[in-house]
């Protein structure tokens, strides 16, 4: 006899963990299924952390009114997810800072960025090299002017993780981990997940969240759906034991024939996590020497008292994307049974709250809303995803 639930989710990460905490604080009954031993051992466990409204150019555009409306639900999903699970999640609120190293450089943001910046819900202040470092004493010389932009947050995805399994695990929420979906049907009355072991879930939806793996549960997603690898480790400068830096940092830098991406991210407890790399269509998530050099090499180059901070944890993570670089969310099926919430790139921990929320409001039928509708369309399954209008050119975070 099949298990049976109201909501199958299949992917506990950051965004199939955020949508049954979310399922199972409205009552519904849920079946979270992953194939790790615990949630949130994949992408999620490799993210930077950075709660991104502008930096990402996958910010810029259309999803711009999706972030907009996560970044309104974060800082309250926060707090009722700290009351319920009684962990607490540190939550930087400087902004992030992002700097230029040459007048190139800073001609590149004036002319193609700010623009973009300026269309956005969210503010933006351009600031002196001095007044960038007055914010940020260790950055280079180099730098020649940089932004604030001051709404962005960043926090530690581990530390997000513990407090979503501590909720998740005092819900109703039954957890099906090491276990493989192989399968999933749609019919008129239900949906079916078929696992290894040969048994079945019988749900009124299922929630196909599984990173870059969601194409080969739903055929229709099979071609749009690749992993993006990234490296990041950490850096502890000595004798810190709080925040090391106010902001969170980004630049974009020209290395030979490559493009760095720079980015460092401040955690409470002393450390620093800095990244990032970007490679499309590479599979293997093992760190590599290379990786950890080109980073090293770039964060230095941003802030050169990082090349003495001792490392700690280097580790890769593969980000599901999309061709536009813009989450896919919506059902895939004609029976309305099959839900896609996975393609968010470097955006899974930006877009946690919002994404949740979409994909319960659809569950329970609340998609009369107009903002809503408009969310949906953006990330639509059946989206033209060839539209420049929703195809900015990717960064690294």
């Amino acid at each position: 006899m099949p298990e049976i639930c109201d909501v199958a989710i299949i992917g506990g990460g950051v965004i199939g963990s955020a949508i049954a905490y979310d399922l199972s604080s409205e009552g519904r009954s849920v079946i979270l299924v992953d194939a790790a031993e615990d949630l949130g051992l994949g992408a999620s466990d490799a993210a930077m952390g950075g709660i991104l409204t502008q930096t990402e150019t996958a910010c810029l555009g259309p999803l711009s009114s999706v972030i907009r409306r996560s970044r309104d639900l974060y800082e309250p999903w926060l707090g009722r997810l700290r009351k319920e699970s009684g962990v607490e999640v540190n939550v930087l609120g400087g902004g992030d800072i992002q700097v230029a190293l040459d007048r190139q450089e800073m001609d590149r943001l004036l002319s193609e960025v700010l623009p973009r910046w300026i269309e956005a819900p969210f503010e933006v202040r351009q600031l002196t090299a001095a007044e960038a470092r007055d914010l940020e004493p260790l950055l280079s010389d180099r730098v020649v002017g940089a932004f604030l932009l001051h709404e962005e947050l960043a926090l530690d995805p581990r530390e997000l993780m513990v407090a979503l399994r501590r909720a998740i695990g005092r819900s109703s929420v039954t957890l099906r981990l090491s276990t493989r979906a192989v399968r999933v049907d749609s019919g008129p009355a239900a949906a079916e997940v078929v696992l290894a072991d040969g048994s079945v879930i019988q749900a009124g939806t299922v929630v196909v969240a599984a990173g870059y793996l969601s194409g080969t549960l739903l055929p229709k997603l099979a071609d749009l759906i690749f992993p993006i690898k990234g490296e990041a480790f950490d850096l502890r400068p000595p004798g810190v034991t709080g925040y090391p830096l106010d902001h969170h940092v980004f630049a974009e830098i020209d290395c030979g024939d490559e493009r760095g991406y720079p980015y460092l991210v401040p955690r409470h407890d002393g450390r620093v996590a800095v990244g990032v790399t970007y490679e499309e269509n590479v599979f293997d998530d093992t760190p590599t020497a290379k990786g950890l050099r080109d980073i090293r090499s770039w964060t230095s180059t941003v802030m050169p008292a990082t090349a003495d901070w001792s490392l700690e944890r280097h580790w890769a993570g593969l980000r599901p994307a999309s061709p536009d670089h813009v989450p896919i969310v919506g059902y895939v099926d004609e029976h309305q049974r099959l839900l896609a919430a996975t393609g968010h790139s470097g955006l899974g921990v930006t877009l946690a709250p919002v994404t949740a929320e979409m994909v319960t409001d659809l569950i329970h039928g609340r998609t009369a809303d107009p903002e809503f509708q408009e969310r949906m369309r953006i990330c639509s399954p059946d989206r033209d995803f060839t539209d420049p209008a929703l195809s900015p050119a990717p960064t690294a975070l």
